[in-house]
């Protein structure tokens, strides 16, 4: 793990002065922070004997003629002396006190809090990738924001337009697509895939190799225990473009035992208990404990198990 320089000479992303700069396409930008997001020039090496500018070029989605805070036209990436074998989009927000692993890549516009970690093979703002049917949300997204302190762990991807709150983490290899909202102090364990327009609260914790489909929600300190599934499709793709996905709703503090499945538009009562291995086909009252196949209630949760008990 290499920490970010905080030498001011030559400027890096993070230590150029407050000013307002011109964008790729003549669009003013000023970091929310006061400081100038624009990467400077001379924070990459120029010369023959250093490797030349990467121009890997992506479409960017979230784009504006009136520019309006997003950017057009195609992604550069450039290589950083920040870390080894760092990559860096225009725009970003990099503060010093950052830590990078080696070959990260941070795309255009990202902001980054403080006392962030990025470790090795980290993709932060990767632009969205559609296949030609999908019937996913083409809308404009915003770049990515990554809060004080959040860590985001070997080979990790966020995708354009996620926000991941202060504290939090994003394990390794897991994926965070567009527009899910990731709340403080939550963690994201290894492998987990949090599908677009997901909505996690504080101090969650979904462990090793989970799938949180799309437009799902999970509420304040809920746990998922490995290899839980959330669907959001009773078709299984076989439906008109009018037809809307419904993914599991996870109310406060209720737990999900391991490789239980959640079918579409479910719901998880506040302290409900979900044990290990089922398939969760109805709505779960508060504070039940369900099991089975499919899943039904076999008891309450007692007292001395709610939160509150270990807070």
């Amino acid at each position: 793990m290499t920490r970010a320089s905080t030498r001011t000479s030559p400027p890096t992303a993070s230590t150029s002065p407050a000013r307002e700069t011109a964008g790729p396409r003549g669009c003013p930008t000023t970091s929310p922070s006061g400081s100038s997001a624009r990467t400077s020039p001379s924070a990459f090496a120029t010369g023959r004997s250093r490797a030349r500018t990467v121009r890997a070029v992506f479409a960017w989605y979230g784009c504006s003629s009136s520019c309006n805070g997003h950017w057009t036209g195609a992604t550069v990436l450039r290589p950083s002396d920040r870390a080894p074998g760092l990559l860096l989009g225009d725009h970003v927000l990099l503060p010093p006190t950052v830590e990078l692993g080696g070959n990260v890549v941070i795309h255009a516009g990202t902001v980054i809090g403080g006392e962030a970690r990025i470790q090795d093979g980290a993709v932060i703002g990767k632009p969205i990738a559609l296949g030609p049917h999908s019937g996913a949300s083409r809308d404009p997204l915003p770049p990515v924001e990554l809060g004080s302190g959040v860590t985001v762990c070997a080979g990790a991807v966020v995708v354009a337009g996620a926000r991941i709150g202060d504290g939090a983490m994003v394990g390794d290899q897991a994926h965070v697509r567009e527009r899910s909202v990731i709340g403080a102090g939550s963690v994201i364990g290894r492998g987990v895939a949090v599908d677009n327009d997901v909505r996690i609260g504080a101090r969650v914790k979904i462990q090793t190799g989970c799938y949180i489909t799309a437009f799902s929600t999970v509420e304040d300190d809920v746990f998922v225990a490995p290899g839980v599934t959330l669907t959001n499709d009773n078709t299984m793709g076989r439906h008109g473009p009018a037809h809307q996905l419904r993914g599991a709703t996870l109310r406060r503090a209720c737990r999900v035992g391991g490789g239980a499945v959640l079918t579409p538009g479910v719901e998880i009562g506040e302290e409900a208990f979900v044990a290990a291995g089922a398939v969760v086909i109805a709505d779960v009252p508060a504070r039940s404990v369900v099991m089975g196949v499919p899943a039904r209630v076999v008891r309450d949760v007692p007292e001395e198990d709610l939160l509150e008990r270990f807070s």
